[in-house]
């Protein structure tokens, strides 16, 4: 139970091999921590491990090879060139945007070449019908739209009958039909495999100048070209793996002597010195990033464009300063509403537990600014750890509005689709959307989310989640550590840093201390400084389940900083914390310090937590050999038999069976979908999903895939009663895990559990409970409680079997089951 102050959050250990990160270890030349970090990444052989370390260029396919139509898109810019045909960039108002629109106005010098970015607040993302008749009225012949395009079917459809060239490029997800562009660039176009396939659209422009600047013989573009990718690209939060590691980690060495006098401008605003170390992409993404994205949230774009074209650094500082203001500004709104929307939450007594969704809305009156409260509903989302759907609404009663996930288990877009005939217009992606309804639509939208999020969200997972790799102790963390750990940067979106946990620290000193909001960029009710050192009692042996290597014992403590923590002061004299491992610079000493993430009452490191049965393998155990462990507690509960008649059915779509559906249906299974069911539509339907709920009776039971096993079936059997239940199956694969990971899988979640209730994990898992217990037994659990079983594989195989079970072979088994 978290203390007053102490956000309870969802700490999730991932699964600890101490052999395999030995074996890697030992391979590649690395520590066992940094190996398991690393198997943490899907790294598990040496070669993988190698590239990954030091990633080689040489190994990329050119980008033609993956992008068929980027030779058109470069004869079709030529031509436009050597004709002196005027080029239109069409940009986005975020900092992505910008820097593409700032990046191809670079490598276009020289041609005619203008730019237009739409107005955030009048006209909202995209290429438009109203730029493309302007620019056809001002002689433009082509258009070149970056970060945006592959969406406006229409907008480019008005061009090319009007007689325009148009290229595309984009990174956002593909239509159903594309565009009819000439030449479309896009990394969702290209195999999951692909290097390139997680670029942003700073990252396509990029391609697209390198390859022109290749075909023009222009090679001054080359370093100017990847500072602005390099910056782009954390600012929109693209993943840092593939060509954006690689080009991102080269970038970033650029950054501090930078030849684009904008980025050195905002970095002198910043009171950034300019040194190595401090460019990472943390400062870019809390510092650069939201800086620029100021000028498109609240200002005109037009500024940030000028700022990254301009080569007077006397017209960047005033440009750099301006946008230091409109920050402030940005920082200011966000505080605002922030402190407005926790005080509307407080009022409300929201129980979020139950309502699994937070949906807040500001008052015409409030005048919360549609350009930052995306920024806010990521702020309650981190706060809450769960969904966040926040509006702001107009006084002409149109509410315009912005999601974000808060946590992986719940998907944006689906819960933005299956309120869609709300909307008058939305859009988005699982981790955020944004959307806008008239005011009378607010209401019904609260309850469509709470019952979309009720379906597909349990009451404990609504907690800030904190994903931890390994636990060590303060007495493992070196200078020698911190170094290696550094041979992982750039690390970010995709290539996370390594999360670390210490339990059971004594806490010598604990300071509060107002922010500073021109290091961090973000304005906050204040911070927590802490000075923490290891239990007296560690020993030689490393208590607890360090993945380091023994170490003496040391009373040598270390500087915590925790962030937006004040709240939570004071705090107890013992704690566990999850932290990343920084260094920092004080005058001429460098020295360690933890950033937490999260901070539990060391009590909470319980039983649960440190029990033989509990507690992750560490290495010294692996080479002790395995040792009996008592067998957590079994929860199992006999599924009642089955009283009422049943018939059955089997469909390929569920879809043509709604236009006739009546009565009180359930729908059920692996990742079923989801129907929007207007009521004039279906006036005599009603669709459950997932669990019965009381005091219904069911006509049909839908099963999207059987249930994990016959007993769940059967429970699900007897809570929906009905005279004469219709049974149709769809017949929807489940995939299985292998027994390796399985096995990994438990050791995982026995970390923090000392029971284990069979049939709820079995359902989380889709796994049946004699396979669940099968794999307990393989690691040495008697399981006392639970009837006789097969061998791990055999019960896999049992599994598969079972998934692909005719609805007969199961009428058969439950008939059977039945007395007689």
């Amino acid at each position: 139970m978290a203390m007053a102050g102490i956000p309870d959050q969802r700490w999730l250990f991932q699964p600890v091999n101490p052999l395999a990160a030995q074996s890697l270890a030992e391979a590649v030349g690395v520590s066992p921590v940094l190996a398991q970090i690393l198997l943490n990444r899907g790294l598990s052989s040496p070669a993988a491990v190698q590239q990954y370390l030091q990633p080689d260029p040489v190994h990329l396919p050119p980008p033609s090879q993956d992008f068929a139509d980027l030779p058109l898109a470069v004869e079709l810019l030529e031509g436009a060139i050597r004709r002196q045909e005027p080029i239109a960039i069409c940009g986005d108002y975020d900092a992505d945007g910008m820097t593409s629109t700032a990046l191809l106005l670079r490598a276009l010098r020289g041609a005619p070449v203008y730019y237009r970015i739409p107005s955030r607040l009048r006209e909202g993302y995209g290429l438009n019908n109203r730029m493309v008749q302007e620019l056809h009225r001002e002689g433009v012949r082509l258009i070149l739209t970056v970060d945006n395009g592959i969406a406006a079917h229409a907008p480019i459809q008005l061009a090319k009958e009007l007689g325009l060239t148009v290229i595309v490029t984009d990174h956002h997800d593909l239509p159903p039909q594309l565009p009819p562009a000439d030449a479309i660039l896009n990394p969702k176009q290209l195999p999951l495999s692909s290097p390139y396939r997680g670029m942003a659209g700073v990252g396509v422009a990029y391609l697209l100048a390198q390859a022109l600047a290749e075909r023009r013989g222009d090679e001054h573009l080359e370093r100017v070209a990847l500072e602005l990718f390099t910056v782009g690209t954390i600012a929109d939060l693209a993943p840092l793996t593939g060509v954006n590691r690689l080009w991102v980690r080269q970038g970033l060495a650029l950054l501090p002597t930078s030849q684009v006098a904008g980025i050195r401008a905002l970095l002198a605003v910043m009171g950034m010195t300019g040194s190595p170390e401090e460019l990472r992409p943390e400062w870019v993404g809390f510092g650069l990033g939201p800086r620029i994205n100021a000028i498109g949230r609240i200002g005109r774009p037009e500024l940030g464009i000028q700022l990254l074209t301009t080569d007077d650094p006397q017209q960047a500082e005033k440009l750099a300063r301006r946008c230091e203001r409109l920050n402030q500004v940005r920082q200011q709104m966000c505080g605002r509403i922030e402190a407005e929307a926790l005080e509307q939450i407080a009022r409300q007594g929201r129980d979020l537990q139950q309502e699994r969704v937070l949906t807040i809305l500001g008052s015409p009156q409030q005048r919360w600014h549609k350009g930052v409260i995306g920024l806010v509903a990521s702020r309650l989302a981190e706060r809450f750890g769960c969904p966040v759907f926040i509006g702001s609404q107009s006084p002409q009663g149109e509410i315009t509005g912005s999601a974000r996930q808060g946590i992986p288990e719940f998907d944006v877009f689906q819960a933005l689709e299956f309120c869609k005939d709300l909307f008058s217009k939305h859009g988005g992606h699982p981790a955020a959307g944004g959307f806008s309804l008239r005011a009378e639509n607010w209401p019904l939208l609260e309850e469509r989310l709470r019952q979309f999020a009720q379906q597909r969200l349990q009451p404990e997972q609504i907690r800030p989640l904190v994903q931890i790799d390994a636990e060590v102790a303060l007495a493992d963390l070196t200078f020698d550590l911190y170094r290696e750990l550094q041979r992982l940067q750039p690390c970010g979106i995709g290539n996370p840093e390594p999360v670390f946990c210490s339990r059971n620290l004594q806490v010598l000193q604990q300071q509060r201390f107002c922010p500073q909001p021109a290091q961090r960029g973000e304005d906050t009710p204040g911070h927590l400084k802490l000075l923490l050192r290891d239990p007296v009692s560690r020993g030689l042996d490393g208590a607890g389940s360090s993945l380091a290597a023994p170490a003496k014992a040391r009373s040598r403590p270390l500087w915590a900083i925790w962030w937006r923590g004040a709240a939570a002061y004071p705090l107890p004299a013992q704690i566990d914390i999850a932290y990343t491992l920084k260094a920092k610079r004080w005058g001429e000493e460098t020295q360690l310090e933890l950033e937490i993430l999260g901070i539990r009452p060391a009590a909470e490191a319980s039983s649960a937590d440190l029990s033989p049965a509990a507690v992750a393998p560490t290495l010294s155990d692996a080479k002790a050999g395995a040792q009996a462990a008592p067998s957590p507690l079994l929860i199992y509960r006999p599924a009642p038999q089955p009283t009422q008649p049943l018939r059955w059915q089997a469909v390929s779509r569920f879809s043509a069976l709604l236009p006739q559906a009546r009565g009180t249906i359930l729908l059920y299974g692996f990742r079923r979908p989801t129907f929007v069911l207007p009521p004039k539509q279906h006036p005599s339907l009603t669709l459950h999903y997932d669990r019965p709920q009381a005091g219904h009776r069911y006509n049909q039971l839908w099963l999207w895939s059987w249930p994990p096993s016959l007993d769940h079936l059967k429970w699900l059997l007897s809570c929906t009663p009905g005279d004469a239940l219709l049974i149709v199956l769809h017949h929807q694969a489940v995939p299985l895990p292998s027994a390796a990971a399985l096995q990994r899988q438990l050791r995982h979640y026995l970390q923090n559990q000392a029971q284990v209730d069979l049939l709820r994990l079995a359902q989380q898992w889709w796994l049946s409970p004699a396979l669940l217990v099968a794999g307990l037994r393989s690691l040495g659990y008697a399981c006392p409680e639970f009837g006789p079983t097969g061998s791990l594989e055999e019960e896999l195989e049992a599994q598969r079997a079972w998934y692909r079970s005719s609805w007969q072979q199961v009428a058969a088994l439950l008939q059977g089951s039945r007395p007689q």
